[in-house]
C-alpha cells in the first residue's frame, strides 16, 4: 500500500506530526484511561440531550485508544491523518493485530473511495463545525458501538 507507506514517511519528517519514542505501557493505559473517561462522558451529554457534542466525545473516546496502540508500539502521534496511517501500517506489516475496518469506519486516506457512510472523523466535523445541533441518533448509536469494540480491541492489545 504505497499511499500508507508515502504518508508515513511524510509524518515522520516532522516532529510536530509524528515521532519514533521508546514504546510506553504506561502512556497506552492512560490514553485507554482516557477513552473510557469520554465514553462516561458521552453517556453523560446523551442523557442530557446533548447529541452533537455526545458525538464529538465519542470521537476522541476512540482516537484515545488509536493513541493507546501506538503508545505500545514506541509512536507518539500529534496528527489524526499520521495516526491512522501509522495504524494502517502497523497492520500491513502484522505487528499490529488489529480491524482494518475499525480504523476506516474512524477514518480513511483512500480518498478515491467511495463510502456510502460517513466516517467518525466527517460526522465530527459536521457537527463540531456546522450550526445543526441535533444529529442522526443512528449515527450516535454507530459510534458507541464502535467505541465499545475499539475499546475491547485496545484492551486485548495491550495485555499481550
Amino acid at each position: 500500500m504505497p499511499q500508507v507507506a508515502n504518508h508515513l514517511k511524510w509524518c515522520l519528517k516532522d516532529s510536530k506530526r509524528l515521532v519514533k519514542v521508546k514504546p510506553d505501557l504506561t502512556m497506552a493505559k492512560k490514553h485507554l484511561a482516557k477513552s473510557e473517561y469520554n465514553y462516561g462522558v458521552l453517556q453523560t451529554l446523551e442523557k442530557l440531550k446533548v447529541y452533537d457534542w455526545a458525538l464529538n466525545v465519542g470521537f476522541y473516546a476512540i482516537y484515545h485508544c488509536f493513541l493507546a496502540m501506538l503508545a505500545k508500539h514506541g509512536y507518539e502521534s500529534r496528527n489524526q491523518s499520521c495516526t491512522v496511517t501509522v495504524l494502517l501500517s502497523l497492520i500491513d506489516e502484522n505487528k499490529l493485530d488489529f480491524g482494518k475496518d475499525l480504523v476506516l469506519q474512524f477514518d480513511t486516506l483512500d480518498v478515491e473511495k467511495s463510502m456510502t457512510d460517513s466516517t467518525v472523523r466527517e460526522s465530527r466535523e459536521i457537527s463540531t463545525y456546522g450550526v445543526e445541533t441535533s444529529i442522526d441518533m443512528q449515527q450516535l448509536k454507530k459510534i458507541k458501538e464502535l467505541i465499545l469494540k475499539v475499546q475491547r480491541e485496545t484492551i486485548r492489545i495491550l495485555e499481550k
